[in-house]
């Protein structure tokens, strides 16, 4: 089979742009696009398809824009690498445009965390939680001091967790989790009593890769949250 020949498709399905979103997301789930193999033209796509140019160029744009190809100029386009952390945008940005409930984001948050730290425990490198432990280090001694500000601790905290989606060596759970994170961070507030012990307890079980403490602690962490989230909300009512 030619590479013209694979990206033809049933002329009686509803049309444009997103037949051809739709038969290029196909052929990555069949593997048989992969990263770094190139598309074939405008020209060829618009005839396999059966479509304009300019319909192949806006979807091509699209999924540019969300990471899945990349537009060489001079060149041609392009499988993106799997490491590109764009290739989930599409799916993930839905949520920002329903109604957010936070009880559900954080059962999600508490799921992810549980795996990330069982990752963590299980793959990091020293290097890893050498540099783990120096942000703990600053996010610990932030909270320690009196009167800490909630900004420059909330910092602190977000560095941490993004270290902890970057240590688990699995780059969809870190695309997940960092865009999870990004959601929370308007209601972070690490100065909330409680937070201190339970990164603290979090973090010793990390560097011990003690998997039993570690879980609980985020638990704890997770309880911590829903309550300060319940007090501001109640507050702002």
């Amino acid at each position: 089979m030619s590479s013209a020949d694979m990206f033809e498709v049933d002329d009686s399905r509803p049309s444009a742009v997103f037949v051809v979103i739709d038969k290029i997301k196909e052929l990555l789930i069949e593997r048989k696009l992969r990263p770094g193999d190139m598309i074939p033209s405008e020209s060829v796509l618009a005839e396999s398809f059966k479509v304009g140019r300019g319909t192949v160029r806006e979807a091509l744009k699209i999924l540019s824009a969300y990471g899945v190809v990349e537009i060489r100029r001079g060149t041609g386009t392009f499988v993106c690498s799997a490491s590109n952390k764009r290739l989930f945008d599409s799916s993930l940005f839905q949520i920002l445009v329903q109604d957010r409930d936070y009880t559900i984001l954080t059962q999600v948050r508490e799921i992810l965390e549980v795996g990330i730290v069982k990752l963590v425990i299980q793959s990091a490198t020293p290097e890893d939680l050498a540099e783990l432990d120096a942000a703990a280090v600053s996010f610990l001694a932030e909270l320690a001091v009196q009167g800490s500000a909630e900004d420059s601790s909330k910092n602190y905290d977000i560095r941490y967790h993004r270290l902890l989606g970057k240590c688990a060596h699995n780059a969809i759970v870190e695309n997940i989790y960092d865009f999870v994170i990004e959601l929370f961070a308007p209601t972070i507030n690490p100065i909330h009593q409680g937070v201190f012990e339970a990164h603290r307890d979090l973090h010793r079980a990390i560097m011990e890769r003690d998997e039993a403490a570690a879980t609980a602690a985020v638990n704890r962490h997770t309880a911590i949250w829903i309550e300060a989230y319940r007090e501001s909300s109640a507050a702002a009512d």
